[in-house]
Formats: structure tokens, C-alpha cells, sequence
């Protein structure tokens, strides 16, 4: 082969690439600028605006990988890397393709995506996404597919097209620090991971052996009598995603209507901690008093068998309590305890969504706002002479509530909290009713932050002293607190300590001390991420993971 007959090979390879490239930014254009109109939000604008700038750089990236492969490759291999160099950015384009639509959600909770285990890939894809949703990387194949075929030669414009790329470039690099980009994000979130994997201070924790009972254990039931119940009606409110500093900055003033008419017979916990940072796994601790040592959408056969062993659910049910669980999501295939609840309601039970606000951006987001299920969970404890429902509140979950109805997060739950009281009130169950009001977890972008896993517990009945507790507990003392004022014996003895377990890419443990010392470790490099006071790394890797051996003997795969 000539050296002109090379060049020409060369440069109708850099002009199939350039085509991909082209084909992929004009795509990637037109599905932000979509989600930018669709989403009727303005505060979107920039962070599209950005994130597609750093698909022009990761699109470029390649493009510059393609060529040197074109251009130092040896003649035996070139044409094999040109192959792969188009696969590569078949790929890429595809991958790219599918995130502009999950960009709100991801601003507001910016994982690792490249750290994501098999557990979260399948359930983003199948439960979160849909895997209809997979509909623009399957258009960005054809888009590309038509662009490599097409005969229409590209106009030369080399000045003008490096000039573009210098542009992009730089501004690309200046705003690499706070990218609102997955991929980016994700890439730096590697690099430095990889520098700690080189301090890791304590070993991986190991996956406990399979248990080789059949069935999980069974412990004893919190609640063995039905005499001298309290209240009939009990009611679980799951907040989503609240620190007790903002439940109390909001609720417990003037502010809040709401706790102005309860606080005469309300009694608020203002040490209380959430053991995980994802709403599955907290809501099985509440139930069951267990915690899961895992990350909620790690394989579900690690942990699943813990819905089985006895809970509150199921001691109220055995009394004669209606079991009813809530969540207005249109699919929610995470509901604790299934078995145990006599009815699961979700949006399509809802008798009507007009004049709601709902949400269907994916496939779990899709969702109508909570106060649209109050006349139906009202109705069903007017229709039983008992009954226990856990409404797990969905506004809030979403960004896109606050942007779709111009309210506050904990403004709407003052309102939902205040209209049904008016509902129980109007019914005559008031009097005989249990408002149990706790937060499922704080931020879960904060998986090293002591204070972030302090959460609200309100407790709200006309048998509830008013006042505060101020002693140091989490979700595994909810049965005993709800059992105790239900019966009106002591509360739970308080803990000296709680392990916490964060993150939802990432396995991040960590212990939290009564008297103010915390300790985090990222299980992946074995970094401690913070640490306040005497805790030791080396000890809590090994009582953690005695804990995670324990759990495995009773409920593991």
C-alpha cells in the first residue's frame, strides 16, 4: 500500500468518526434541550447546559483516542483499532444518550455510576428506568448507524472545527470541578478512590456464608396481648429524606400549624438515628428491628429473608389490627414485610388523581402527591375497628414535586399532617388514633456526616405525654417506642451506640456514639471518610463485620 492510498484509508476513517461524533452531539443537544422544556424548570437550564459541553469533551476524548490509534498504530492493527475505535463510540454514544433524562434526579443525589454493582445496575434498569426508557440510546444507534452511510461528504472547515474544539475544550476544563455530569462526576469519583485504595487503612469486609436453616429465625412478638390498648388506630407517616434539624427548624414553632394544634399531646425524640440512608432499609429496621448491613439495592437475596422474621406489622395483625401500607408511587416493588400487610395500596387504587399533582419521569418516580391517598387510608380505619397503616410519603423523593407545585417540602407535610387530622377528626377517630410522624433517612449524598442520620420521631395521641425525649436511640427501638405507648409501659432502654449503614453506589459503614464520637469507612478502598473522638477503624471493621456474619446466620442468601 502507497503512502497516498494509507492517507486516504486514514482520512475516510477520521470522517466515519467524525460523523459519529457529530451524530451523537446533535443528539445529545436535541434530549437536553428536551428535558430542559419538559421539565418547565429554569434552575435546569445551566446544569444541561454543562453537562452537555462534557459530552462535547468526552465525545472529543474519543475522537482523539481514534486518531492516535490512526496515527501510530502499526499497519497490521490499524485497521482492527479503527473497527474498535467506532464500536468504542457506538457505545459511548449510547450510554451518553440515556442520562440527560435522569439529570434532575442525579443533581440532587450525584452517585458513582461506574461503582454501581450488579444489585443496582439491574435495579435501575428494570424498577428505577424501565427499560423502555432505554429508547434514546437505541435512536442514537440509528441516528449513528444513518451517518456512517450517509454519502454527503463533510465540509472541510478544519480551521473552524478546531477552533470549535479548542472552545469546548476549555471551557470544559474550567468547569470539570463541580460537573454536573454522571460519567465525569464518576470518573473523579474512581481517581479517588484509587488514590485512597493506596492508604486503605482496614481490609474489604467479606460477604457472610450462606445460613443453612431453611427459614430465617422468628423472634418473639413486642406486643403478645390486646388488652388496654391505648388506640385503635395507628397511624406510621414516613417522612422522605428529613434531618431532624429541619423537622425542627419547620415544625416545632409557630411555623407549623400543624404541631400547634398537637403539641399539648406530642412527644418528640430529639436523639433518634436512622441506621441506612435508603428508605427499603430503613423501613425493614423500623418493622422488624434488624438492621440491614448491606446497601439497599445490593442483590435482595443478601437480606430479604429478614421481611419474614416477626415485626410490627405482623404483631398488630395477630390482634385484630387491618394492616395497610401506602405509597402513591404508580410501582413500588420495595414494600418490608409484604407478607404481613392484609392490603398493599398504591396509585392505581388511588379512586381518583384529578386535581393531584403527579409526576412520571420514570418508572419509579412516577408517583401522585400523598394527600391524594388520605380519604381512602381514612375511610379503611373508619370501615375496621383496628387498624395500623405505614404511609410512606412520596413527595419529596423527586425534585421535580417543589418544581411542579411551587411548595416546600415540609410545608406540604405540615398541610398533608393538618389535613389528616381534619379527616380523623371528621370521622370521630381522633381520640382512638396513634400518629407515629419519623423520617426514613437524611441525605443520602452525606454517607460521612454524623448528624445527617439524626432524624425526627414524633409521637402524637390524646394517652402521649407531651414533651421531649432526650435519650439516644434509632429505628431498631420504633417497635419497643410504639409498643410502649400503645400499652403505656416504659420506653426502650436507650443505646450507648448505633451502626449506620450509607450510600447507595457504595458500601459505607460507620458507627455513631452516644456520647458524640462517629467513625465512617468507605468499604471499597477502606478509607475512613471522618472521625470524631477515640474510635478505632480496625475495631469497628471487626465488630461491623461480626454483626454482617450474624445477620448472614439468621437471614443471608
Amino acid at each position: 500500500m502507497n503512502a497516498n492510498t494509507a492517507r486516504n484509508k486514514g482520512a475516510r476513517s477520521g470522517e466515519r468518526e467524525t460523523r459519529l461524533i457529530l451524530a451523537f452531539s446533535a443528539w445529545q443537544l436535541v434530549l437536553h434541550l428536551w428535558q430542559c422544556v419538559e421539565s418547565g424548570d429554569p434552575r435546569l437550564w445551566m446544569p444541561h447546559a454543562v453537562a452537555y459541553l462534557h459530552d462535547l469533551l468526552l465525545l472529543g476524548a474519543l475522537m482523539m483516542v481514534a486518531w492516535v490509534v490512526r496515527r501510530f498504530a502499526p499497519n497490521s492493527l490499524r485497521a482492527g483499532g479503527e473497527i474498535l475505535s467506532v464500536a468504542i463510540l457506538f457505545i459511548a454514544g449510547a450510554l451518553l444518550a440515556i442520562y440527560p433524562q435522569l439529570l434532575r434526579e442525579y443533581l440532587a443525589f450525584p452517585v458513582n455510576v461506574l461503582a454501581a454493582g450488579g444489585g443496582s445496575a439491574r435495579v435501575l434498569l428494570t424498577e428505577y428506568l424501565g427499560l423502555w426508557r432505554l429508547w434514546p440510546a437505541g435512536v442514537a444507534f440509528v441516528i449513528a448507524a444513518a451517518a456512517l452511510v450517509a454519502r454527503v461528504r463533510l465540509p472541510e472547515w478544519r480551521r473552524a472545527r478546531l477552533l470549535l474544539w479548542t472552545i469546548v475544550v476549555a471551557l470544559g476544563i474550567v468547569t470539570l470541578p463541580r460537573s454536573p455530569h454522571p460519567f465525569l462526576h464518576s470518573l473523579k469519583e474512581e481517581a479517588v478512590a484509587l488514590v485512597a485504595r493506596s492508604e486503605r487503612v482496614v481490609p474489604s469486609l467479606r460477604r457472610p456464608p450462606r445460613r443453612t436453616n431453611a427459614a430465617p429465625a422468628a423472634t418473639r412478638s413486642l406486643l403478645e396481648t390486646s388488652k388496654s390498648l391505648t388506640a385503635d388506630h395507628v397511624f406510621l407517616i414516613v417522612l422522605e429524606g428529613v434531618t431532624s434539624a429541619d423537622f425542627e427548624n419547620a415544625f416545632l414553632n409557630a411555623n407549623s400549624k400543624f404541631f400547634a394544634r398537637v403539641s399539648d399531646r406530642a412527644a418528640f425524640f430529639r436523639r433518634y438515628y436512622a441506621t441506612n440512608l435508603d428508605s427499603y432499609t430503613s423501613l425493614i429496621a423500623m418493622l422488624t428491628s434488624v438492621q440491614v448491613p448491606y446497601r439497599a439495592y445490593a442483590d435482595e437475596s443478601l437480606y430479604g429473608a429478614v421481611n419474614q422474621t416477626a415485626n410490627l406489622t405482623r404483631s398488630l395483625r395477630d390482634l385484630g389490627f387491618f394492616t395497610l401500607f401506602v405509597s402513591t408511587y404508580a410501582h413500588q416493588p420495595f414494600v418490608p414485610t409484604r407478607n404481613d400487610w392484609d392490603r398493599v395500596l398504591d396509585r392505581g387504587d388511588l379512586p381518583s388523581l384529578e386535581g393531584w399533582v403527579s409526576l412520571g419521569s420514570s418508572r419509579m418516580e412516577a408517583a401522585t402527591e400523598d394527600r391524594a391517598a388520605l380519604s381512602t387510608v381514612v375511610d379503611t380505619a373508619a370501615a375496621h375497628p383496628r387498624t395500623l397503616v405505614l404511609h410512606e410519603l412520596v413527595y419529596g423523593h423527586s425534585t421535580e414535586w417543589r418544581a411542579k407545585t411551587g411548595q416546600t417540602q415540609l410545608a406540604y407535610y405540615d398541610a398533608y399532617l393538618r389535613d389528616l387530622l381534619d379527616r380523623l377528626e371528621a370521622k370521630g377517630l381522633g381520640p382512638r388514633s396513634l400518629l407515629v410522624i419519623v423520617s426514613d433517612h437524611g441525605d443520602r449524598a452525606k454517607v460521612s456526616v454524623a448528624e445527617n442520620y439524626r432524624v425526627p420521631l414524633l409521637v402524637v395521641g390524646a394517652r402521649v405525654p407531651p414533651g421531649g425525649d432526650t435519650e439516644f436511640r434509632s429505628h431498631l427501638d420504633l417497635q419497643s417506642i410504639v409498643v410502649s405507648y400503645l400499652t403505656k409501659t416504659g420506653l426502650p432502654p436507650p443505646r450507648t451506640e448505633t451502626y449506620v449503614v450509607g450510600s447507595t453506589e457504595r458500601w459505607v459503614y460507620g458507627a455513631i456514639k452516644a456520647n458524640g464520637e462517629y467513625l465512617f469507612i468507605d468499604d471499597e478502598p477502606g478509607a475512613v471518610l471522618s472521625v470524631r473522638g477515640g474510635l478505632d477503624a480496625s475495631r469497628l471493621r471487626e465488630t461491623f463485620q461480626s454483626s454482617l456474619n450474624e445477620f448472614g446466620a439468621l437471614f443471608g442468601q
